[in-house]
């Protein structure tokens, strides 16, 4: 006699090297645990796109960094940086001159914003408005990652195990400006030029306009006081410059002139890890701490306030075992960092740091399939980020090479055990890695950046496609097999889900690009389709769907699609069921996929199935 009970249809990643072993799989759809609610797990609808059509000025490349500071937001795609106003505005304020792809590291510090992309090191200076490359040639010759600490910038120097720290509060000054002495300087009666004259490793490059710099001497100009700091107002020529009392001030005059040294206090202050033999790859602070990383190893170094020439010391009681083979995988937020971790010895699993003590966050499946990617060299362009959805926290990393995306549930999962360790899957309707690259929050929302292209999207839980392409939906569930092998025959698979939603479903409409008379697609200069004013409508909503394939193999192969109907306007009772769905074979596992692609919200909120135990 069939018997019905709960079909635990409610799980997240757990997608094993053999499916028999287990096949579940959550795509685009999340676990959620209320232990008070109707049920004590769902899975709900993850975010969809809108595109904000934010003009970029015909810019190309994808999303390599998003910042924000002081009521703006900082996006660089390929080699163009960008500031974004509270309207929506984006405005070019630089070019990186070297490269067009790869991670680039931005932090700030009072006023200013430092870019590194590897090759060169930028500041945009917030007061000014001017963004400029940093010329001091004590910077760091490979400037792969930079963060922020007590006032100074640190940059990590790849290809060395070192890195170095920025005068305080100030990103254009990151070593001596003389070899020890100072250079010196005359102004003449009624000018505002000050006319240096190069100590022993000094130039222009030390003097950037923004720098800082100190008088003295003796025979100082009047208007300039010893021991204050001044500002580079402009750079006459590579002798010569104007100073301001505040940064973009007004060109201080010399009314009866004069003369003395002049020097922008710039001390080297370089430190280097040496716990193990490796190179530095990136840096981050969490908890006032500098997390330094190596390919296999990281340091933990603090303020200790001493020092004539490094204020920061490493905590040696305090080494994590674990580098990182991705440094864009590293995201810090929310009290935590999380990154891609790796040692000596292989791969590791997805860190969570927590004070400085790492945790593995990843499964046994999610490990398989990292190291699959890591046999084929598709690991190092990993970017994750960390962002919060409606209370949620999640933490996404995208591999482009493999063209995937995983997101672990940090608010709802417990490292403690694999059950417990929330992560699904997001792609687009293609099974293409998900758009999304960079994040920032920003005036209230979340903004995420497309990896390949110059597009900026507002991340929202209350939309339900991707810029208007379909999201497909989808539950795999667990595999089940009677305790005896038996044969299992299933009479009727019911699914718990929100019904009477059809009054918020969308219409989908497809862009229509202008044509030639000979039918080629017409493009703007920089590649782009022009596109009618009028799309195609492909899809009115009048009837909703789930789409169910069963697998009686365990999830190797599955059957023909069956279709059941949703519940229309106000049906919120409707119960949406298949039924007759045959005999598993003996031995064999059932499998079942649910798909769901309209753009509505989709909930699964539990399932029940009458199902028998065949007798031998």
């Amino acid at each position: 006699m069939a018997q019905t009970e709960d079909y635990d249809i409610v799980g997240s990643y757990n997608n094993q090297r053999i499916s028999e072993i287990d096949a579940e799989r959550s795509i685009n759809m999340f676990e959620y645990i209320d232990q008070f609610g109707k049920k004590p797990k769902s899975l709900i609808n993850t975010s969809g796109l809108i595109n904000t059509n934010t003009d970029f000025d015909g810019s190309t490349g994808g999303a390599r960094a998003q910042f924000v500071f002081q009521d703006k937001e900082y996006i660089v795609y390929g080699a163009s940086v960008f500031q974004i106003s509270l309207s929506g505005v984006a405005t070019q304020i630089g070019t990186l001159a070297s490269t067009v792809s790869g991670y680039v590291g931005i932090d700030a510090n009072t006023y200013q914003v430092i870019f590194v992309d590897g090759v060169n090191g930028y500041i945009w200076d917030t007061i000014t408005d001017l963004f400029e490359p940093i010329t001091d040639s004590a910077f760091p010759s490979r400037p792969i990652d930079v963060c922020y600490l007590d006032g100074f910038f640190v940059v990590a120097n790849g290809n060395t195990n070192t890195f170095q720290l920025s005068e305080f509060n100030q990103g254009l000054v990151w070593g001596p400006d003389n070899s020890g002495t100072a250079s010196t300087f005359t102004m003449a009666a009624g000018s505002p030029n000050i006319v240096i004259t190069y100590a022993t490793g000094g130039s222009i490059a030390n003097y950037q306009v923004g720098t800082t710099v100190v008088f003295s001497g003796g025979a100082l100009p009047a208007e300039l006081v010893a021991g204050t700091i001044y500002f580079v107002k402009a750079i006459i020529s590579p002798t010569t410059i104007t100073v301001s009392a505040t940064d973009g001030g007004a060109a201080i005059t010399s009314a009866a002139g004069g003369n003395g040294s002049i020097t922008n206090n710039g001390q080297l202050q370089l430190g280097s890890i040496t716990s193990h033999p490796g190179t530095i790859v990136a840096c981050r602070t969490l908890h006032r701490r500098l997390f330094l990383f190596s390919q296999f190893f990281t340091e933990v170094w603090e303020n200790a306030g001493i020092g004539t020439n490094l204020p920061f010391r490493r905590n040696n009681s305090l080494l994590i075992e674990y580098g990182t083979p991705a440094i864009g995988s590293i995201s810090v937020g929310f009290d935590i960092m999380v990154f891609l971790s790796q040692s000596r010895d292989g791969l590791g699993s997805v860190m969570e740091v927590i004070g400085a003590e790492p945790i593995p966050i990843s499964t046994r499946a999610l490990d398989f399939q990292l190291a699959q990617y890591a046999s084929l060299n598709q690991v190092n362009d990993c970017d994750g980020f960390l962002i919060k959805e409606n209370g949620l926290i999640f933490y996404r990393m995208n591999f482009t090479s493999a063209n995937h995306t995983f997101v672990y549930n940090v608010t709802l999962s417990n490292p403690q055990s694999d059950a417990s360790k929330l992560w699904h899957e997001e792609e687009i309707l293609n099974g293409d890695r998900h758009p999304a690259q960079t994040h920032a929050y920003f005036n209230g929302m979340n903004y995420v950046g497309h990896y390949s292209q110059p597009i900026l999207y507002q991340l929202d839980p209350n939309t339900f496609t991707n810029d208007g392409q379909p999201i497909r939906r989808a539950r795999i569930t667990r595999a089940i097999v009677p305790p005896g092998y038996q044969r299992l025959r299933i009479d009727r698979l019911q699914i718990d889900v929100l019904q009477g939603q059809i009054n918020q479903a969308e219409e989908i409409v497809q862009d229509l690009d202008l044509l030639s008379e000979l039918g080629f697609e017409v493009e703007t200069e920089v590649g782009i389709d022009i596109l009618l004013e009028q799309g195609i409508t492909i899809f009115t909503p009048t009837q909703l769907f789930i789409f169910l394939s069963i697998s009686k193999d365990g999830g190797q192969t599955y059957g023909s699609i069956m279709r059941a109907p949703m519940g229309n306007v106000g049906q919120r009772t409707y119960r949406t069921l298949w039924r007759k769905l045959g005999v598993i074979p003996r031995g064999q596992a059932f499998v079942s996929m649910f798909e769901f692609y309209d753009a509505i919200p989709f909930v699964i909120l539990g399932a029940s199935w009458a199902y028998e135990i065949m007798p031998e």
